[in-house]
């Protein structure tokens, strides 16, 4: 158990934008660091979006940019990033298979669209990593910059530290 605030890494993959911006307000509200994770295999604008869909349905593994993020120390981390065709993105399915180490208590939080409910992307992410998430959330893309998504964070980001100081 910490002796103080926990010391919290979030892992965020983002393609257009939205999840990086959620990662940057739960950023704030944690007093989190954030590491990005980047892939050149989705950067050509149409093209890339398409490799981008195939990849999820086929879940296959994307080659991430090294070196990977060390969150080695950290108390808890959260993993940020959008969902692809009901799954999360490639990238951070490839990043939960390659990291050397995450820590006992992780979270996951996924931006969408809002074409499919999270619980698929949810349920996939457990199977990759092994184990339950410690919390989890969605937020819709519809919802950015809103008081509901500020609720979410909130929520999240209080549930993950109590986590974090029971765990």
């Amino acid at each position: 158990m910490p002796a103080s605030k926990p010391k919290i890494a979030i892992v965020c993959y983002s393609k257009s934008g939205h999840s990086r911006h959620i990662a940057e307000q739960l950023s704030e509200v944690l007093d989190a660091d954030i590491y990005a994770l980047t892939t050149a295999r989705y950067m050509i604008p149409f093209f890339g979006y398409l490799r981008a869909g195939f990849d999820s349905v086929r879940r296959a593994p994307t080659p991430l940019t090294h070196p990977l993020p060390d969150i080695e120390g950290y108390d808890a981390a959260v993993l940020c990033g959008p969902v692809w065709t009901s799954y999360p993105a490639v990238p951070l399915i490839s990043y939960m298979r390659q990291a050397n180490y995450l820590p006992q208590v992780i979270g996951l939080l996924l931006t969408s669209g809002g074409h499919s409910p999270p619980q698929k992307a949810y349920a996939m992410a457990e199977q990759v990593l092994g184990r339950a998430f410690a919390v989890q959330e969605a937020i819709p893309n519809s919802i950015e910059d809103t008081p509901d998504m500020d609720d979410k964070i909130a929520r999240f980001a209080s549930d993950l530290i109590a986590a974090t100081i029971k765990g």
